[in-house]
């Protein structure tokens, strides 16, 4: 087995956050028009991170942004990324 057989591909880390950021938004019923100015990034970028597929990836600290403007912190943000394949 290779060492990089143990970590996620960047494509399942974007869709799991992104998968992680769109569930919370619904859950506190928060618009992503209005998210997406109060953290600073476009909503055509927002909308393209929580659709199905993850499809933008994200820096660490649009990932802050993100996490202090839900009032979550970044483990649950990042929930079911370190979980095995």
């Amino acid at each position: 087995m290779q060492i990089v057989d143990k970590f996620k591909s960047k494509d399942d880390v974007q869709y799991i956050v992104g998968n992680n950021v769109r569930k919370i938004c619904k859950d506190k019923k928060i618009n992503l028009m209005e998210f997406s100015e109060e953290i600073g990034i476009s909503y055509e970028y927002l909308r393209h991170i929580v659709s199905v597929g993850g499809q933008k990836s994200l820096s660490f600290y649009s990932m802050y942004k993100i996490a202090k403007v839900l009032d979550i912190s970044m483990d649950e943000l990042c929930k079911g990324i370190l979980e095995d394949k």
